[in-house]
């Protein structure tokens, strides 16, 4: 275990760090035209998250074109093999990542080491000695991950589903698709991450044991400066899905080599800002989102079916699939569909009931408290927040606008939302 890790452990098994509800501050200022600085105090251990964001992530055409994605995971692997050398020796937990919607450096550190560790996530920024090894080995990686993947089932299942949602093109649909190989040329990737790494709209956030004053004399030493424009191409350019009534209302993939069947029921998701969003999180807890759910005690308890039937797919600044999902043994597979489909049916025809709807809501209550026990918690949520263009407190403000909704307002909801009219059934099953 990391120093800082076992130090953290023993803190909270001795008392030091006491689960009781402390409220938290966001304080948040302008570090320089174009970059912005977030802090968490908390100074009852010796411990500081570190969170340098970036505005551009891999569903960006623009950083698609100039291969943003490895040029910003690269850099954090130098010829030598130097910065991550002395990552080990801080016993630092250090990450760099391109992701969807945005770029992250992460770094979690004891307080007195945070001056080196700042110092080393500059020096990944300003790498220029990319490891072009390091890529030739990501490509065969690749390559044999997209070898291994096209005999999971599960994969199977969520690519032909996304194939049927999302136009060819569209970077929603990527992930299940032959990755591109990643280019080796030192130059562009380096022309790239320097462009990602001054791009206005960026952040550094720090949650834990360090004041303002302390945090604006460290983020300064972070960034070099930003750029005064944006390149163009940098937002997502996402196509319109495919219309449900265009979708066939059922889709098998055979594999070899399985001897399951796999279940992915679904349609088009909600957005965080759609009126109906807070109806959803409650409907959707109560058909797929706990151990004793409605599709897990039809599937699982009473009937035997399988070890697991859940939804996935909650939505999110754009619009996804949503899906009810389980599996089971071949010879099984026509009982086990019969009763997915039946479990929609009854949720659609005769909702939710008020012992159900309270339950979600005080489940969805406690999460929240979980959610907000550690200042890296609260500052991970703030830039989620800021990343996907939603007001500060809008996570805990959605508990509190799913509470206020009835009982016959949910229902309205489902008998529209959940009409099996509205959904489409994907199968791998056994060739």
């Amino acid at each position: 275990m990391k120093r800082g890790a076992s130090l953290f452990f023993t803190l909270a098994l001795c008392g030091a760090l006491p689960a009781s509800a402390i409220q938290y501050e966001i304080q948040r200022w302008d570090l320089e035209a174009g970059t912005e600085v977030f802090l968490v105090e908390d100074h009852r251990a010796p411990l500081i998250q570190i969170v340098v964001e970036f505005p551009v992530g891999h569903w960006s055409r623009w950083a698609r074109d100039h291969h943003a994605e490895e040029a910003f995971d690269i850099q954090f692997y130098d010829v030598d093999g130097d910065l991550r050398a002395r990552a080990d020796a801080l016993s630092v937990d250090l990450s760099v990542g391109m992701y969807s919607h945005s770029s992250r450096i992460r770094a979690s550190c004891l307080r007195e080491d945070v001056e080196p560790v700042l110092k080393l996530v500059r020096d990944v920024i300003d790498n220029r000695a990319f490891d072009g090894r390091e890529l030739k080995r990501w490509n065969e990686s690749a390559k044999l991950g997209w070898s291994r993947l096209q005999k999971e089932p599960k994969f199977r299942l969520g690519q032909a589903a996304a194939r049927l949602h999302f136009a060819p093109d569209d970077p929603r649909r990527r992930k299940y698709e032959s990755p591109r190989p990643r280019i080796t040329n030192i130059e562009r990737l380096t022309a790239a991450r320097d462009i990602v790494v001054r791009l206005p709209g960026r952040a550094i956030g720090f949650a834990g044991d360090l004041t303002r004053d302390e945090a604006q004399l460290l983020a300064a030493k972070v960034l070099p400066p930003a750029s005064e424009t944006l390149p163009d191409g940098l937002e997502p350019r996402l196509s319109p899905l495919t219309p449900m009534d265009r979708i066939p209302p059922e889709l098998t993939v055979t594999l070899s080599k399985t001897q399951q069947s796999f279940f992915r029921y679904g349609r088009h998701s909600l957005t965080y800002n759609s009126p109906q969003y807070p109806a959803f999180l409650v409907a959707d807890h109560v058909l797929g989102g706990h151990f004793f759910s409605r599709l897990s005690k039809a599937l699982r308890h009473e009937g035997g079916e399988t070890y697991g039937a859940s939804t996935a797919g909650r939505g999110g600044s754009y619009r996804e699939s949503y899906a009810l999902g389980t599996f089971t043994r071949a010879d099984n597979a026509d009982a086990t569909e019969a009763k997915l489909r039946q479990v929609l049916r009854t949720l659609n025809e005769d909702g939710i009931t008020e012992e159900e709807r309270e339950a979600a809501i005080g489940y969805m209550r406690g999460h929240r408290l979980f959610s907000r026990q550690a200042p890296s918690q609260i500052l991970e949520r703030f830039m989620w927040e800021r990343r996907h263009g939603l007001p500060a407190g809008f996570y805990d403000d959605l508990t509190e606008r799913a509470a206020k909704i009835s009982l016959e307002e949910i229902n309205v909801f489902v008998r529209e939302f959940y009409s099996p009219s509205h959904f489409g059934m994907v199968i791998v099953a056994p060739k």
